[in-house]
């Protein structure tokens, strides 16, 4: 199992993350048998989201297919200062569970972290996420 954590440091140009989105469509299709959007269907979601941190930015949500899934990809995700309703700051994870789709989610952090001022750590199991010092 993989679990994938990541950060942005600074919050990129929304004109940049769509551009950045474009680029993905042909590792979407070369690899459309294996993921599913959030809603289950065999098309990766595109949205436009709404950061309460005040920026706006198109984002993707995918998954693997039904039996073959982990925790939902949504891309970019959090941004500094995105806040939950009790005030602490939000972050980015997802546990791709070993399933297929998580080498999609492994090519996308690797390609975002080239191309955006960002962070992204993958470790294989929860125990090494919670090691304490």
């Amino acid at each position: 199992m993989t679990i994938y954590v990541w950060k942005f440091n600074t919050i990129p140009d929304s004109k940049d993350v769509e551009h950045f989105l474009d680029d993905l469509m042909p590792l979407f299709s070369r690899n459309a048998n294996y993921l599913n959007g959030a809603d289950g269907q065999r098309v990766v979601d595109v949205m436009r989201v709404e950061h309460n941190c005040g920026a706006v930015n198109l984002e993707i949500e995918l998954n693997g297919v039904e039996g073959k899934s982990g925790d939902l990809f949504c891309f970019p995700g959090y941004y500094p200062g995105d806040l939950d309703e009790q005030g602490n700051a939000l972050f980015n994870i997802c546990d791709t569970k070993g399933q297929y789709y998580g080498k999609v989610v492994a090519t996308i952090l690797n390609r975002a972290q080239r191309a955006f001022d960002m962070e992204m750590t993958s470790v294989k199991n929860e125990q090494q996420l919670y090691q304490t010092a």
